[in-house]
């Protein structure tokens, strides 16, 4: 190899360097704070972080409704119900700011809320 091509890699190493840099630098400035919201009739009954290391298992019990919701490694999904048409089972797993599974039967919703979305009016593709 010619010194020329020694300084040509060197040269394209840093920029891919400083590059990946950059972009870990921004993706840690965009970390917010999510929270899984679970509602019975629109009142929180049930509300805790949501993180890539969240373990969470709750179970909802009223009047012989039951619903339990799954959080695990950032992602929530409704397990079971026993409701008749299982929709919200069904249901695929949510992972951003927004999403929502409904259990209409029970009256039971899972969201994920996040302080940024309402700030900006933005939600999780528009941002």
């Amino acid at each position: 190899m010619k010194k020329n091509d020694m300084i040509l890699i060197g040269i394209i190493l840093a920029i891919s360097l400083v590059a990946l840099g950059t972009i870990k630098w921004f993706q840690s400035q965009n970390d917010v704070a999510q929270e899984v919201l679970v509602k019975h009739n629109g009142v929180v009954i049930k509300a805790f972080k949501l993180t890539d290391l969240t373990n969470e298992e709750f179970l909802y019990e009223e009047n012989g409704e039951m619903n339990r919701i799954v959080v695990k490694n950032g992602v929530v999904s409704m397990a079971d119900a026993n409701c008749r048409d299982q929709i919200c089972v069904k249901t695929q797993p949510i992972t951003l700011n927004g999403g929502i599974i409904v259990c209409l039967p029970h009256k039971v919703t899972v969201e994920i809320y996040s302080e940024q979305g309402e700030e900006n009016g933005l939600d999780s593709i528009a941002d």
